[in-house]
């Protein structure tokens, strides 16, 4: 089973060759796992160049191929009568799909059970009665499964060995492309009645016929249908990458959101659905979509010109740098939507600066007038306002170790500003011209300005004393900088120096 492995040239020319590859590498888990499976995927004569390789496809072959390994050893081990007795039962009946229906399976069940916390803590005596024993006790075979699968176990503790494994398994739940022909043909063929795991049962249930399967159903009964992945991106990206190779998959999407129309069992799935066929390049231009419920949706950067999409709900989702020309919205549910824009704050002059304190917390706006206004930036209410001061327009610049604000006139004057108490507690005079820059040191105990008399002038921030004067300027100072440990001063000056 094991291909010889390339040479350091092959693996090269695959590097240099295939146009993403590099991309994908640069995660040191799928480099190493790119490096186990690439002679294989290329067992032929290759055409790098032409070839596209997805994550999603990376993630089949290792899967593959650590089953087809682990049943390799199983089978030249000494096995106990039992486990070999259903060690043939399985190969028989594909041990392949067995390991990958038991993956799912799992992968399915720490979603549904624990959050996706991807550690099981399993002791056969405490959990002899939870979910856990589905999976983790000794009976048909599931040992045989857990060794064949990439898990790892340190003493009562299962993972997989990556958590990306994990998210890859949960998207195979979603959709499997070894069921696609199974899918296609649920409309024409009798359904199967009985146990659903294949995983966990050897029995072969009674063919029975019963009404036709609509495409989507297994979506809906899927994680798809019970889990917002909205925001679970890994597993976004293996369902996008699916999409882009899958057309049955792609069908089955739109239809889940069609049913949301008419369904409010559909609506986490619809919301799943058509998050992916955005991300995957889809456009809904002049699509049908009036009526779909899909609250909590990603459609940002989606294509949705001269779509019909009134009486949607709407809610809560991302519409950032969506296309909604000529798209109807008549009565569309859009409470909570997003759409890029943060709450817009008008004021009543010219805004000619902007100033985050250093925790983010406190925005300061600096008016043409001379005055300025402070904003929380959890709530975008206004903390306080500061009139115009000689009706002389200013600048503004927080410190970073206290509450205090140096508000730079454009005029000769600077002032100080104590934020708490909202009161001017030093005026800074001496410049004999307009200042151009103004900067605190790294303490906080002093303030360096700038400007247009050419000098640099550093002040003390308690008492407002100048303790120094710089004049090596030929013309006015421009800019000014402190260096981290507060010792220097860098000026930048219109004479070049």
């Amino acid at each position: 089973l094991r291909k010889p492995l390339w040479k350091i040239e092959d693996y090269q020319q695959a590097l240099d060759q295939i146009p993403n590859l590099q991309d994908l590498v640069k995660n040191p888990f799928l480099l190493k796992l790119t490096l186990e499976v690439l002679p294989r995927l290329f067992d032929k004569d290759p055409e790098f160049s032409t070839t596209h390789i997805t994550r999603v496809e990376l993630y089949d072959e290792f899967v593959a191929q650590w089953i087809e390994r682990s049943q390799k050893r199983l089978r030249e081990m000494e096995l106990s009568p039992r486990d070999k007795e259903a060690f043939k039962m399985l190969s028989d009946a594909n041990f392949k799909q067995h390991g990958i229906a038991y993956l799912k399976d799992l992968a399915t069940a720490i979603y549904d059970k624990q959050g996706g916390n991807p550690v099981i803590n399993y002791s056969e005596r405490l959990d002899h009665k939870t979910w856990k024993k589905t999976f983790f006790d000794n009976n048909d075979g599931k040992n045989l499964l857990r060794e064949a699968i990439p898990l790892v176990r340190n003493n009562d503790q299962h993972r997989f060995i990556h958590k990306s494994v994990l998210e890859y398994g949960l998207s195979l739940a979603v959709f499997d492309p070894s069921t696609r022909k199974e899918i296609t043909e649920a409309e024409s063929r009798p359904s199967r009645r009985g146990s659903t795991s294949s995983t966990l049962s050897f029995e072969t249930p009674d063919l029975v016929e019963e009404p036709a399967i609509a495409i989507e159903q297994a979506l809906l009964e899927s994680p798809f249908g019970r889990r917002s992945f909205v925001n679970e991106p890994s597993i976004s990206q293996f369902l996008v990458e699916r999409v882009q190779q899958e057309s049955v998959f792609k069908e089955q999407l739109h239809a889940v959101i069609e049913r949301s129309k008419t369904e409010k069992t559909a609506r986490i799935a619809a919301a799943n659905a058509i998050t992916v066929l955005v991300r995957a390049g889809v456009q809904f231009n002049e699509s049908d979509l009036r009526g779909i419920k899909i609250p909590g949706a990603d459609l940002s950067y989606g294509i949705f010109d001269s779509a019909r999409l009134d009486g949607a709900d709407l809610r809560k989702t991302n519409l950032r740098t969506i296309w909604l020309r000529k798209a109807n919205l008549s009565g569309v549910d859009m409470t909570g939507v997003q759409f890029g824009e943060l709450p817009l704050l008008q004021e009543d002059d010219t805004v000619i600066q902007c100033a985050y304190w250093y925790d983010g917390k406190t925005l300061a706006v600096g008016l043409k007038n001379g005055g300025f206004r402070l904003y929380d930036t959890s709530n975008w209410e206004k903390i306080k306002e500061f009139e115009a001061y000689d009706d002389q327009k200013g600048w503004l610049l927080f410190s970073e170790t206290s509450d205090r604000v140096a508000y730079r006139a454009l005029g000769y004057v600077l002032r100080l500003v104590d934020v708490k108490t909202g009161n001017y507690f030093q005026t800074l005079q001496g410049h004999t011209s307009f200042t151009n820059s103004v900067v605190y040191s790294p303490c906080g105990s002093k303030v360096a300005s700038g400007g247009g008399d050419k000098t640099v002038r550093v002040w003390d921030v308690d008492s407002g004393e100048c303790i120094h004067i710089l004049q090596d300027h030929g013309e006015m100072v421009i800019s000014l900088a402190y260096s981290p440990s507060g010792g220097q001063i860098a000026s930048a000056s219109g004479d070049w120096t």
